[in-house]
């Protein structure tokens, strides 16, 4: 019958759009001492990820403190900062947004309670940072939303055809076909950053609708014998993982910079360190945001000795870590 031929032709499919238009090229990293290109934290995490997560927002706080129109507050358990002076007039547009965002209501914040302004446009920020990358410079395929949820509706349909074709039920395939669809943008968007507890939210969420998907298939379609749903399970187990890296990066020379970059902070022995800091006496302080950035903060701060700086840092690495 060939409608027991249409998930392995699905799955297929989905592979060849992912060779298409999601497999990386090989990225080589080149190993620099200071941020590529002169990003600035959040132009480096949208060049990583193609979108904006809360750690590159405190990174750009502790960018902001490095360049002195911050500085740090503490009180208690509570860390903050205190606006010092505006930004200057050649400043980024995102830049600007996001500064005006945060001191709106008053020029001092408590990380613990981000203004509403800033959450409620944090699309509109990617937005911003993404006019850096346009044309050349573009961080991933244009068409890879057009591509990716082409990819969901085909194997979303696919599925439904088989189990109409092969079951009595229509409703029951139509709720599991919704549970898929909600259940692989959510694996869309927190696959995409893993940076917060919110994208570790979506990842959860997403995994757990994955499975409640399968599940329910399986057991639609167990009557039509254990070699077919064998099959069923393994294409519908092989396209989830194309579906979510259909995306594919096109500015691998920049991305080898910022990979080169980040392992540099990583390996750096103090000798290194201290040659740069003879040079520029702020190095430690202006390469703490971007290590923050890469979840690397307190190992930072701890090689230069960081003592003002470090509780702070660590503060905000709890407050990204807490559920």
């Amino acid at each position: 019958m060939w409608i027991k031929l249409a998930m392995p032709l699905c799955t297929a499919a989905i592979l060849m759009m992912w060779c298409i238009f999601g497999r990386d090229r090989k990225t080589i990293p080149v190993v620099t001492a200071e941020p590529p290109e002169g990003l600035d934290p959040l132009e480096m995490e949208y060049a990583q990820i193609a979108t904006i997560s809360d750690r590159g927002i405190y990174a750009m706080i502790l960018y902001w403190v490095s360049k002195g129109y911050l500085e740090l507050l503490r009180e208690g358990d509570r860390v903050g900062v205190r606006k010092l002076r505006e930004l200057s007039d050649d400043a980024e547009d995102h830049e600007k947004f996001l500064f005006d965002r945060m001191f709106r209501r008053s020029g001092i914040l408590w990380l613990d309670q981000f203004p509403p302004e800033v959450s409620e446009h944090k699309g509109e920020l990617g937005d911003r940072v993404a006019e850096r990358f346009k044309g050349p410079d573009a961080v991933v395929e244009n068409d890879t939303m057009k591509t990716t949820l082409s990819a969901i509706f085909l194997m979303i349909a696919v599925i439904f055809a088989v189990e109409v074709s092969m079951t009595d039920h229509i409703l029951l395939p139509l709720v599991l076909g919704a549970v898929l669809l909600a259940a692989l943008v959510f694996l869309q968007n927190g696959a995409l950053g893993f940076r917060s507890k919110y994208d570790r939210f979506e990842i959860i969420a997403g995994s757990v609708g994955i499975m409640i998907a399968l599940t329910g298939h399986i057991l639609l379609l167990r009557s039509a014998g254990a070699v077919f749903t064998l099959v069923f399970a393994i294409c519908f187990l092989i396209c989830i993982p194309c579906i979510l890296f259909m995306e594919r990066r096109v500015n691998n020379r920049l991305y080898g910079q910022i990979v080169g970059f980040r392992e540099f902070i990583r390996t750096a022995e103090w000798d290194k360190l201290r040659v740069l800091s003879e040079e520029n006496p702020d190095y430690g302080m202006d390469i703490l945001p971007y290590a923050m950035l890469f979840n690397m903060g307190t190992e930072w701060t701890k090689k230069f000795e960081y003592r003002t700086i470090y509780t702070a840092v660590e503060k905000i690495e709890e407050m990204q870590a807490s559920p």
